[in-house]
């Protein structure tokens, strides 16, 4: 009876710190109802971020993978070198005070990328505003945890869930800091919503990471 209890209480555990993204579901709903499934999460995240729960934040975020946007997150990395770079460490506000307008445009639009919003909070710091600073310091933190609860990484049916090549890179960096360095491989296999699924070895250490929706064109 008490090995029944303790295997409940262990299930309990898992589903409270992962819930593992469905990323076929999450792409049917935002293609067949995309105002719902998706736009409407996104104004909330834009004003009210805590208010969405962890299968709404699912939702959105990587719901962000299939749906259509006007910025995206090869729009971003197309102008970090230019438009974002000079918020990419603390400025002055005078120089805030240029880019701010251009800045909140992009924000306004998407603002699901972590890179994105620490410029933001940046801008915000020069202009002392502190409350558009806290906004942008929660919408960051709930999407890394959206990241970090979406599975543990450790089998096929539990893999981390990213969106971009540079947080494939996050994850690797994390296995190759958890112990020695020693033979290196991988092996990877499209899904049926176009995700790719990679499993990655360093020795006897190993993560599963699915890049949903697969690679940015």
């Amino acid at each position: 009876m008490r090995k029944y209890i303790l295997s409940g209480i262990l299930i309990l555990i898992f589903q409270t710190f992962y819930t593992q993204i469905n990323t076929d579901l999450i792409k049917k709903n935002v293609t067949e109802n995309p105002q719902e499934n998706f736009y409407k999460l996104l104004d909330l995240f834009k004003t009210n971020p805590s208010e969405l729960n962890q299968d709404q934040l699912n939702q959105l975020y990587y719901g962000s993978k299939f749906v259509k946007m006007d910025y995206t997150f090869v729009n971003y990395n197309r102008e970090s070198d230019t438009f974002w770079k000079p918020a990419q460490k603390r400025l002055s506000k005078s120089k805030a005070e240029k880019i701010v307008t251009e800045a909140e445009s992009k924000y306004s639009i998407n603002p699901l990328h972590k890179n994105l919003l620490d410029r933001m909070m940046n801008i915000y710091q020069a202009l002392d505003e502190n409350q558009k600073k806290e906004l942008c310091s929660q919408q960051k933190n709930l999407i890394i945890q959206t990241i970090e609860k979406s599975g543990d990484g450790k089998s096929e049916e539990t893999p981390i869930c990213v969106l971009t090549p540079a947080e494939v890179l996050q994850q690797l960096e994390k296995l190759a800091t958890s112990g020695p360095r020693a033979e290196f491989s991988q092996k990877t296999k499209q899904l049926s919503d176009g995700s790719l699924l990679t499993v990655y070895k360093i020795g006897n250490r190993e993560v599963y990471v699915k890049l949903v929706g697969g690679f940015l064109l």
